[in-house]
């Protein structure tokens, strides 16, 4: 490059007239041989996905550039693919085709009642990104747009995000995350939930192994940390994936054949001691308080609804017990977005609640879903966990534990975290879930189903 530059400095520092013209020309030959630098470009957007995404707990934005990546990288390579005619094998991309016929179905279901109460489009943004999402999968698994070396390195930037968001919780405070701090915790809980079976495989080197199951569970102790109770529901999945997954019988068996009879005692007095010293941490003294606390708002609410409906708790239990008449007088379509807000500012006014009336939704998806839409939206909202449920069963039919424990995983995350939250009616949260289901559906090791069924 440099060598061409030098032999035109005759033409760059003078004109015809001899004129100094240099600060023009130097600038012009600086580009155009810039441009002749041949660029990889499918490695260079797989790096801004990896960079996007291991930073995205600390960043909205960035979590919405890696969703970008990911999704319009498949149509960048459909491109490509149209120009080279190369050939479409659809067989390969059943799996993930599947998702995308769910997310279609619950994205129409939503439509049809949006459209006849005159709402927002804006408000369908969940629903857009899960189905375009959805579509980048499919496309990347059948044209074979990832490799396996791409797919443990997103791994690794899942556990690297998980890391930043324990970093965060412990030197700052919950309202430091980059968005609402329950939708990011529910994000989070997300990550942990693919990174444990990811890590309990046989399919990737045991030091990757090692490095996603510490991801996972510093994932879990960031939820921890949050103080954001309805995500808590990723300490119950834990040990159900980490035993249920390998064998409690088979884990026992694997250590005392590594590390002998004494070791292996010696192992479980020092696991002991390091869980009593960590119950007296933050790590768990901050979601015992949480509990606590939430254990007399209950108390209080059962007393009187009225008598805490000024806090957390005690606030949600207040709205869901009024929501259900409100439902009950239109079942079919519900009431609108409009209808539902002032529904809410209404019973704050009747209760005298300033913290009622500054609330948008009732903190809880499925209350919330069928006051707006009724039966339509709450169809919509069932049909992206049948869809999980059934590719889970479908991943287990065929031998793929990992990839069936992991959307099982994402599944009752997404279940559970709902009860007491609309996810959706923020952005981060479905970002992060379409593409936690993205890395799931375009594992690599789907397109060798016979090869991995375990006997």
């Amino acid at each position: 490059m440099w060598g061409s530059v030098c032999g035109r400095v005759p033409y760059i520092f003078f004109d015809s007239n001899g004129r100094d013209v240099w600060r023009i020309n130097i600038i012009k030959v600086f580009f155009i041989e810039i441009m002749r630098i041949k660029i990889n470009y499918n490695n260079l957007s797989f790096w801004l996905l990896f960079g996007a995404l291991s930073v995205s707990s600390l960043n909205s934005k960035a979590a919405g550039l890696a969703w970008v990546l990911l999704t319009f990288s498949g149509v960048g390579l459909v491109i490509k693919r149209a120009f080279l005619v190369e050939s479409f094998k659809r067989e390969d991309a059943s799996f993930a085709r599947t998702w995308l016929i769910f997310t279609l179905t619950a994205l129409l279901l939503k439509l049809i009642p949006t459209i006849y109460w005159h709402d927002s489009w804006a408000e369908r943004h969940a629903e857009i990104r899960l189905f375009a999402g959805a579509i980048g999968a499919y496309v990347l698994f059948g044209w074979r747009g990832i490799s396996m070396g791409q797919h443990r390195a997103a791994a690794w930037a899942v556990s690297i995000t998980c890391a930043l968001a324990l970093a965060l919780m412990l030197f700052s405070v919950r309202e430091a995350a980059p968005t609402n701090p329950i939708p990011w915790a529910a994000a989070i809980a997300l990550c942990s939930a693919w990174l444990l079976p990811m890590a309990l495989t046989n399919e990737a080197p045991r030091w990757s192994r090692w490095g996603w199951a510490i991801g996972s569970f510093m994932g879990l102790l960031a939820v921890l940390i949050s103080e954001n109770r309805g995500a808590y529901g990723l300490v119950l999945l834990w040990p159900v994936v980490l035993f249920g997954h390998t064998g409690i019988f088979k884990v026992f068996n694997i250590f005392k054949e590594k590390l002998g009879v004494r070791r292996l005692v010696v192992f479980v007095v020092a696991a002991m001691v390091s869980l009593g010293l960590l119950t007296q941490s933050s790590i768990v003294q901050r979601p015992l308080q949480r509990i606590q606390v939430a254990v007399q708002e209950i108390q209080l609410s059962h007393e009187s609804l009225d008598g805490n409906v000024n806090g957390s708790i005690g606030a949600r239990l207040f709205m869901w017990a009024h929501s259900i008449s409100f439902i009950a007088q239109s079942p079919w379509v519900g009431h609108g977005q409009q209808a539902r807000k002032a529904e809410i500012v209404k019973w704050g006014k009747e209760s005298h609640s300033e913290h009622v009336q500054s609330l948008g939704h009732v903190h809880n998806e499925y209350l919330h879903t069928l006051m707006d839409y009724g039966l339509w939206g709450f169809a919509s909202l069932l049909t992206y966990m049948l869809g999980m449920f059934w590719m889970a069963v479908r991943a287990w039919s065929i031998g793929l534990r990992s990839q069936a424990w992991a959307m099982g995983g994402v599944l009752f995350i997404h279940a559970t975290t709902g009860l007491t939250n609309v996810n959706f009616a923020h952005n981060y949260y479905p970002t992060m879930l379409s593409i936690v289901m993205s890395l799931i559906l375009i594992t690599p090791s789907i397109k060798t189903l016979p090869a991995l069924k375990i006997q």
